[in-house]
């Protein structure tokens, strides 16, 4: 599981700090001095226009990317009014504040992979309860290690982060978290799964860590018998609620098996799903798997959040969203609509 780090900007102090942050990790995970600047620029900016242009401020998270190579994803957020032309303020010379209007060309050219969307404030559907509104910037950014040499292992590289988004957070004010989450493929199939430690701290965590372990020898087994196994390995713990997902797409099918308060949904397909999970907590408390099948077509789009996530997102308020990167949506999801109260945790699959 990667790691998220943050740093709140609301002034040009928060900004210096969040851009030697950033330094320092991606030259631990070994970008050059040339890179490293090119980095520091691209913070810079995102920075700036948190602190110059929002009201309330942003925030940068930074973390490992998902691929093969190793690399840098950055995303930065904010509720502030919003962006009317996203496209025309991408391109170099634009600005709103007077300035030379280099921010948002400049990352787009300094970083591997660009991505952002904005809603402005007042255009937007509120969702109920109206303290969920939908508007704001969000800005997604990967930048690799070493810059991929030709299109074919361009491809390779960026296969994995254009078919999953993932952001993961533990309860606010705490360094534990006791959420996790699970991607792996074994001949042609691949096993997504959400795993919710009951509560939250160091032994929800632990409890977490023990489904990973049992998910880590997953080899093509039934989901009934992943389920079961995990209920099995989660009985020395206080138990967990897990949502898990097999998605064959040669025989364009997935199966669904989940326990517990992990929401499910299928979006982008003729045939949207919401699969219902059975009642009750691994490792404490299991008198069925329910295990259902589902058609999956090419362009469908799955979602797993545990219940640090509301549950009255609506990707509907998002004209164009469910269309974009799956991190750009985990990432807009999780800051509309996580709770304070718990861990957090928005997995999307594409």
């Amino acid at each position: 599981m990667r790691v998220f780090h943050s740093q709140e900007i609301k002034d040009e102090a928060q900004v210096g700090a969040a851009r030697r942050s950033v330094h320092r990790y991606a030259s631990r995970l070994g970008f050059d001095a040339d890179r490293l600047c090119e980095i520091d620029i691209v913070v810079q900016e995102m920075g700036t226009n948190a602190a110059r242009y929002t009201t309330g401020g942003g925030c940068l998270h930074w973390t490992t990317a998902l691929g093969d190579e190793p690399g840098l994803e950055l995303f930065y957020c904010d509720k502030g009014p919003g962006i009317y032309d996203l496209e025309r303020a991408a391109h170099d010379g634009v600005s709103s504040g007077g300035s030379l209007g280099a921010g948002f060309g400049a990352m787009r050219r300094l970083l591997d992979e660009f991505d952002a969307y904005s809603s402005v404030k007042g255009t937007t559907r509120r969702l109920a309860p109206a303290r969920r509104p939908t508007h704001g910037t969000a800005l997604l950014g990967r930048k690799w290690v070493a810059a991929p040499r030709d299109e074919r292992e361009e491809e390779s590289t960026r296969l994995m982060p254009r078919r999953v988004g993932v952001w993961s957070r533990p309860h606010p004010g705490e360094d534990t978290n006791g959420d996790a989450y699970f991607i792996a493929e074994h001949e042609g199939e691949t096993l997504v799964a959400v795993i919710d430690g009951l509560g939250h701290g160091r032994g929800a965590q632990e409890a977490a860590q023990a489904a990973l372990d049992t998910l880590e020898a997953w080899q093509g087994e039934a989901l009934d018998e992943v389920v079961l196994a995990v209920h099995d390995a989660l009985r020395v713990t206080r138990g967990a609620v897990m949502g898990a997902v097999v998605v064959d797409r040669e025989r364009g099918s997935f199966t669904y098996a989940g326990v517990g308060n992990v929401d499910v949904r299928v979006l982008g397909s003729h045939e949207p799903a919401r699969p219902i999970p059975s009642n009750g907590t691994l490792g404490a408390r299991l008198s069925q798997v329910r295990v259902s099948p589902h058609r999956w077509a090419e362009g469908s789009t799955l979602i797993l959040a545990t219940d640090g996530l509301s549950t009255t997102w609506d990707l509907g308020a998002y004209p164009g969203l469910l269309g974009r990167s799956p991190q750009l949506i985990a990432g807009i999801l999780l800051r509309d609509f996580s709770r304070n109260s718990d861990d957090a945790t928005v997995l999307v699959y594409r």
